[in-house]
């Protein structure tokens, strides 16, 4: 078994992040000046919340200019419980963090349903509203003024004000989240979020849950957030609302974008260089926004994915050597029944009164003229795209209202008519993600992928990503992501494209392999060469309705056939 599979090769996985927290615990050793440890204090406060940013925006791909806010909700707790109810402030912190996950969860359904430009609109509104609460709630609040004489942190009967007490104190809570944050990323859960980043469409296909998962992502950042904003307070002994308002949300952002999205280690590098930079040219204060705009600049232009975005990330998973027994189901099984389903687009009616069924170990081809509906119909079974009428039936369970990543989770898997991959995965762990849909331990998972992997012949690229492999090999990986989770059903939409002979050639026999161990397939294709020899019966569709539903031979001499593809007169076999 390969040493850095899943959750093993604990060793090389942690090196970095130990590294990081090692330079960082050395830092004192450098400089005992109380501002300097002051200064290197509140870069870790800010790394705390950059990296649980980085969760949601670099991972997930939800963008937030508001995050500042779950900071002040900390802070503000922690400040106000200890001053006017006299709570200890050990106590307050949890408060503060559950406060953040509560309003987090409030907000985060409605919003997170958003894209791009417009969920960081939605975002944006959230310090304005908290700065115009606590200016309304003064009485209480503190109003413009803040909340002054916070008490510090105690351990018994020591108080934390030491600060380099209080640096190691912060160091210890960024560890923590880091090496949790750390592992997170490099696992399972880390590819499904960036597969969500990547294309949400896709990421549902593969028996995500996506909603949830970004949701969850949101919650757990702004926890972070609070706790970040809880210890701020107990150094400074002060809050206004001011502190992280909405120019502090835009400069976390700012943070994370300039040491590169998507790499724990690329936040902490954007914080750092950003956090010191006003320090390095204090005595050039009036030239500071001019310097500070030509860096930033500069790494927009030659380094659009950031300082950490010019290396290339590194995989910690691995094919493993130890192979699995192919999965045969029971033949003579109805896998999949369509009953007079239908979808209108405005007034254009791309399917209608469409009905078929499909057995296991069969394989029913849809064919038709572009824009027939092919596609449309496999969006329909799939849950891409909801129906407008009609029943569907996935192994006797309706499922015309299940969400896509229900329908996966149920046995259906499926590829699109464009290769639909994770740029940002390799192959093998695209695989991986399709095998995740199992829900079952990770080796097992990683067993199934590897299986997979050596079953598709993709074993030389497995390390490689897309963007460095053919058109045959990205097909194949795309159809290695759909059936790893064991499907029932498998939707394949012209997969054959743009494949020379001899790929189609190797293509047909691997789906005569998944046919023969039971598998229903549904097949869009326009290459007759591949769907005629494979094809148990032939369904053609014509603008949105079904023609013929039979045997290759039988359609293929079909006059409404002939007709639907070349004219009345046309020879189909040309």
């Amino acid at each position: 078994m390969s040493k850095t599979s899943g959750w093993s090769g604990v060793g090389v996985r942690q090196a970095p992040v130990l590294g990081i927290l090692a330079a960082f615990a050395a830092i004192p050793a450098m400089s005992q000046d109380a501002y300097v440890l002051g200064v290197w204090t509140f870069l870790l406060l800010n790394i705390l919340v950059v990296i649980g940013l980085d969760l949601l925006l670099g991972y997930a791909g939800q963008l937030s200019l508001g995050h500042g806010i779950f900071v002040a909700i900390g802070a503000y707790a922690s400040g106000l419980l200890t001053t006017k109810a006299g709570w200890s402030g050990w106590a307050a912190m949890p408060v503060g963090t559950i406060a953040a996950s509560l309003l987090a969860a409030a907000v985060a359904v409605p919003t997170l349903r958003l894209r791009g430009y417009y969920l960081a609109l939605a975002t944006l509104g959230f310090p304005v509203l908290f700065d115009a609460m606590i200016r309304v709630t003064s009485q209480w609040s503190g109003g413009s003024s803040g909340v002054i004489s916070i008490p510090r942190l105690r351990l018994g009967g020591y108080i934390l004000r030491d600060p380099l007490v209080y640096y190691y104190l912060v160091l210890g809570v960024v560890a923590v989240v880091l090496i949790v944050l750390w592992n997170l990323a490099g696992s399972r859960l880390g590819l499904k979020l960036r597969a969500i980043h990547a294309d949400e469409t896709a990421a549902s296909a593969r028996g995500i849950n996506v909603v949830f998962l970004k949701a969850s992502v949101f919650v757990a950042s702004a926890a972070i957030a609070a706790l970040s904003g809880s210890l701020y307070v107990h150094n400074v002994q002060f809050v206004a609302p001011d502190t992280f308002g909405l120019n502090y949300s835009l400069i976390l952002v700012i943070m994370l974008v300039v040491g590169g999205m998507g790499r724990i280690w690329g936040g902490i590098l954007g914080v750092v260089l950003l956090g010191w930079m006003p320090e390095l040219l204090r005595e050039a204060a009036t030239w500071q926004p001019v310097i500070f705009g030509s860096i930033l600049a500069t790494i927009m232009l030659f380094a659009p994915n950031g300082l950490a975005g010019v290396v290339r990330r590194r995989s910690f998973f691995a094919p493993v050597t130890r192979k699995v027994p192919n999965t045969t189901f029971h033949r003579d099984e109805r896998v999949l029944t369509v009953n007079e389903i239908e979808k209108a687009f405005g007034g254009v009616q791309a399917v209608t009164g469409l009905s078929f069924h499909v057995d296991a170990g069969e394989i029913k081809s849809i064919i038709g003229p572009n824009g027939a509906g092919k596609s449309t119909a496999l969006a329909l079974i799939s849950g891409a795209i909801a129906t407008d009428g009609g029943t569907i039936k996935l192994c006797g369970q309706s499922v015309e209202t299940a969400p896509a990543f229900k329908r996966a989770q149920l046995g259906l898997g499926r590829t699109f008519q464009h290769a639909r991959l994770i740029p940002t995965l390799t192959v093998y762990e695209n695989i991986l993600l399709g095998a995740s849909v199992l829900g079952s331990a990770t080796q097992r998972d990683e067993h199934q992928a590897s299986h997979v992997l050596q079953q598709v012949g993709l074993e030389h690229v497995a390390q490689h990503y897309p963007d460095q492999t053919n058109q045959y090999e990205r097909r194949l990986t795309e159809i290695g992501t759909a059936f790893a989770g064991n499907p029932r059903l498998l939707l394949l939409d012209e997969p054959g494209a743009g494949l020379s002979s001899a790929d189609i050639e190797q293509l047909a026999s691997l789906l005569r392999e998944l046919k023969a161990n039971g598998r229903a397939i549904v097949l869009v294709d326009h290459i007759m060469s591949l769907v005629l020899p494979l094809s148990d019966s032939v369904l053609v569709l014509n603008s949105g309705m079904p023609i013929i539903d039979s045997d290759p031979k039988t359609v293929i001499s079909d006059p409404k056939v002939r007709l639907a593809y070349l004219g009345e007169s046309g020879d189909v076999h040309a």
